[in-house]
């Protein structure tokens, strides 16, 4: 294994490059139990996100780390968390899809990403799912910027919890994120976390919008573009 220290890496692929001789290569390198998964959806864009979301994982860990993808073997704690066991440490990691992109987060403490293709919405599902502060800053945007906001809003808000690890048990209505000029900041009634968290946003190209979350105070404003090549040349 490499020398350990601070680590934390963003990794995003696209589903679209995934041809069908890329399928059948990539589906070797996984887990029995991914393949099962891959099996129970019924549209093949679905059942290629999930196969990507798996090999993804496995060249962050195999590029920063130093291992075999043949001895790679995932866990999952008391809240279903994903991680990498490794000696004296673990290796926490994070996957996300939507639309045209799968993205990756690794980091040596919790962690959490989501990547959301901004499309129209109704905004009463923000009223709904969002505090009334959020809500009120959505409702205030020019009207032509107002769906980007909510997908701004709303990758924050998933990358949060996912990186908390209690998942939907966490009211999305408990905690406020507000957006000032590119700076993000976090308000919660559970005040203990305030300190805890760090969070980055950015596009991963004009039609999809990427937010982070670490415990590690060092986070990227930028993605690692990883083609399906790479990721069978890795493993």
């Amino acid at each position: 294994m490499k020398g350990w220290g601070v680590l934390i890496k963003l990794y995003g692929t696209k589903v679209s490059a995934c041809t069908d001789n890329y399928i059948d290569l990539l589906k070797r390198l996984i887990s029995d139990e991914r393949k099962a998964k891959m099996e129970r959806f019924l549209f093949k864009e679905d059942s290629i996100r999930c196969l990507l979301g798996e090999v993804i994982a496995r060249y962050a860990i195999c590029k920063n780390l130093n291992y075999k993808n043949e001895v790679i073997s995932f866990k999952t704690d008391s809240n279903n968390k994903p991680y990498f066991p490794i000696a004296s440490h673990s290796v926490f990691y994070n996957i996300s899809h939507s639309g045209d992109w799968v993205v990756c987060i690794l980091s040596d403490k919790p962690c959490g990403i989501d990547v959301e293709l901004i499309k129209q919405t109704k905004f009463d599902i923000a009223k709904r799912f969002f505090s009334p502060s959020e809500y009120e800053n959505l409702m205030s945007q020019p009207e032509h910027y107002r769906t980007k906001y909510f997908f701004m809003l709303w990758t924050l808000k998933e990358s949060y919890i996912k990186a908390d690890g209690r998942g939907l048990s966490i009211p999305l209505d408990s905690f406020s994120f507000n957006i000032d000029s590119g700076k993000i900041s976090l308000s919660t009634k559970d005040t203990s976390n305030l300190s805890n968290y760090f969070f980055s946003q950015f596009e991963i190209d004009d039609n999809h919008i990427v937010s982070v979350c670490s415990e590690e105070d060092c986070l990227s404003d930028k993605i690692c573009l990883v083609t399906v090549q790479d990721i069978l040349n890795t493993l």
